[in-house]
């Protein structure tokens, strides 16, 4: 789909209503936001799980300071390192099945 027909569709559906639920106009620019927000939304969907999870592990890592010292938690959720959003994003596991965190925890804390 084009970039001009995807537009005309959003400032269509919107102003006629069958989104917001009651008729409205929108500027060319809440449009812009819009389809941006589709795009980023298109981007994520296409890069699969194997990059989502690469970006969540990325962001669950070892917090480092000055001269390399660390306290030994993860920086995005704080918990001990490796964190156990670092550990489900990094190691292979059934997509299908649900997740017990217990699955995760050490010896030291059952």
């Amino acid at each position: 789909m084009t970039d001009d027909m995807r537009r005309q569709i959003v400032l269509r559906e919107i102003n006629q209503g069958a989104l917001a639920g009651m008729p409205s106009e929108i500027s060319e620019s809440a449009a812009d936001l819009v389809l941006a927000a589709l795009d980023r939304y298109d981007q994520w969907a296409a890069a699969g799980p194997t990059a989502r999870l690469a970006r969540i592990a990325e962001a669950h890592n070892q917090e480092t300071g000055l001269g390399g010292l660390t306290s030994g938690d993860c920086t995005e959720c704080g918990h001990r390192w490796p964190c156990p959003t670092n550990t489900w994003a990094t190691t292979t596991r059934d997509p299908l099945a649900t997740w017990d965190p217990a699955d995760d925890d050490s010896e030291d804390a059952r």
